[in-house]
């Protein structure tokens, strides 16, 4: 029970879940795509991605001075289900402005060749 509780904790977030819709778009994120698209701070955007590590929804991995986030691929069958009744719920006006800012800021990130702006 105490799993499921801490899971679903975590998902009580507006940002946390914003920040799972995009793992859900795009598989892998960097810190500082999460930062750009949210417009969130350095520290907000680690507190949050912080919650949804230690609660065994993401999983992160460091390349070079950046870190990477995605869905926790051993995450248990149930928690998946979840996730993805979640995605699929969103109202699609608001996956498709999540999206677009994406891909804004991947166009923007490709320009300058850095997170750093």
């Amino acid at each position: 029970m105490k799993r499921f509780a801490q899971f679903f904790k975590a998902l009580s977030d507006e940002t946390r879940l914003q920040v799972i819709a995009l793992l859900m778009m795009e598989p892998e994120l960097c810190v500082c795509d999460i930062e750009n698209v949210l417009k969130l701070t350095q520290s907000k955007a680690s507190r949050h991605l912080r919650y949804l590590l230690n609660s065994g929804i993401l999983t992160d991995e460091r390349k070079n001075v950046w870190v990477y986030y995605r869905i926790n691929e051993e995450l248990d069958s149930s928690g998946i289900e979840i996730l993805k009744a979640f995605y699929n719920s969103i109202d699609k006006k608001l996956t498709e402005e999540l999206g677009q800012k994406l891909n804004e800021w991947k166009k923007v990130k490709e320009n300058i060749g850095t997170c750093d702006i």
